[in-house]
């Protein structure tokens, strides 16, 4: 049979918890602070002016390799905005963005270097302002090791497509995720009724 050794990679590591951080403003004076998106703690926000554009940024110290964003945004979310990384709080470099969000819990993949990380927010969900309980940066251990693989010896090859039975849906990596999401919907609209 075929032998698989799994690669290592390195853990990943929480780069922004009780780092500096500034914001473009605060919904109050000395309330809602920048800093309270950093604490690590989820009872505490930043939250803005009810304006656009807004930011929010951390100090990582030094220049980092970013893999992971992750904000916990409140009601009042960005529906625009995106993430960037620089290396003097003057430059900038957008590592994601979206026109579409839609707030919530996000864990954003991205890949950037940089001494600072933002969230630069352009058109916001609700009237009030931008809003988040946690800002977390992370960096390292997200991109594994390619695995070696010994390919079996033995055996009949395996014939591709050809139908896999009426229950099963087969998504092309090439689709947006939102046709998926609209066939899954359909899906599950046929098995409700």
């Amino acid at each position: 049979g075929a032998v698989t050794t799994l690669g290592a990679s390195a853990a990943e590591t929480l780069l922004s918890q009780g780092r500096p951080a500034t914001a473009s403003s605060t919904e109050a004076a000395g309330a809602f602070l920048a800093a309270e998106a950093v604490d690590g703690n989820p009872g505490t926000r930043w939250s803005s002016a009810f304006a656009d554009p807004q930011w929010l940024q951390v100090d990582l110290g030094s220049s980092q390799t970013i893999s992971r964003v992750e904000l916990n945004w409140e009601t009042a979310a960005a529906k625009a905005f995106q993430i960037q990384v620089s290396d003097n709080a003057g430059t900038w470099s957008s590592i994601y963005s979206t026109t579409t969000s839609t707030g919530g819990n996000q864990s954003l993949a991205v890949s950037g270097t940089g001494r600072y990380v933002r969230m630069l927010g352009t058109q916001r969900t609700t009237g009030y302002g931008y809003s988040l309980f946690e800002f977390k940066v992370y960096g390292g251990g997200t991109t594994p090791t390619t695995p070696p693989t010994t390919p079996p010896t033995s055996g009949p090859a395996i014939p591709g497509g050809g139908s896999l039975g009426a229950n099963v849906v087969v998504f092309d990596p090439s689709m947006s995720s939102a046709s998926i999401q609209a066939r899954a919907d359909e899906i599950f609209r046929q098995q409700e009724s």
